[in-house]
C-alpha cells in the first residue's frame, strides 16, 4: 500500500489570522487564548516581523515579543519572568537635599532660607509666619 506523505507547511499569516477571528467568534468572554493559537502566531515570527503579527492578529506586541523570545530560548528572560517585590530604600542613596528660599515683602523685609538635610524646621509654617507678620509700618 502506497502512503503518501503530505507536506508539512506552515500556516500563512492569512491562515492564522482566520483561525484566530474564529476562534474570537465562538470564545466566552475574557477566555485566554489556546497556546496552539499562540505557537502559530509564533511560528510567524520566522517570516514576519512581530509587529506586522501582532496588527494582523490583534495581539499584544509585548506579550507576543516575550513568548516568540521565549520559544527561541527555551525560557523567559529573568527580567520579565520575575515577578518578586523589590523594596528600595531611596533616603539611603539619596544625598541630602538642600533647599535656598528668599522672600522679599512691598515693605522691604527680607528672609531667606537655607535648609540643607533633615531639620526639624518646617519652611511651610515659616514661610506663612513670614507673610502673615502684619502690615508694613511704612
Amino acid at each position: 500500500m502506497n502512503q503518501k506523505s503530505i507536506p508539512n507547511t506552515k500556516p500563512t499569516l492569512e491562515d492564522v489570522r482566520h483561525r484566530f477571528e474564529q476562534w474570537r467568534a465562538i470564545r466566552k468572554h475574557r477566555t485566554p487564548i489556546p497556546d496552539s493559537l499562540w505557537e502559530e502566531a509564533v511560528s510567524l515570527s520566522a517570516d514576519h516581523s512581530i509587529h506586522k503579527i501582532s496588527k494582523a492578529l490583534r495581539l499584544g506586541y509585548t506579550t507576543l515579543k516575550r513568548r516568540i523570545y521565549a520559544s527561541e530560548s527555551g525560557n523567559l528572560p529573568s527580567a520579565v519572568s520575575s515577578s518578586a517585590f523589590v523594596e528600595l530604600d531611596l533616603r539611603a542613596s539619596m544625598p541630602d537635599a538642600e533647599c535656598i528660599v528668599e522672600m522679599e515683602d512691598r515693605c522691604g523685609s527680607k528672609m531667606k532660607m537655607y535648609i540643607k538635610g533633615k531639620t526639624g524646621l518646617n519652611p511651610p509654617e515659616l514661610i506663612k509666619a513670614f507673610w502673615g507678620k502684619g502690615l508694613c509700618s511704612r
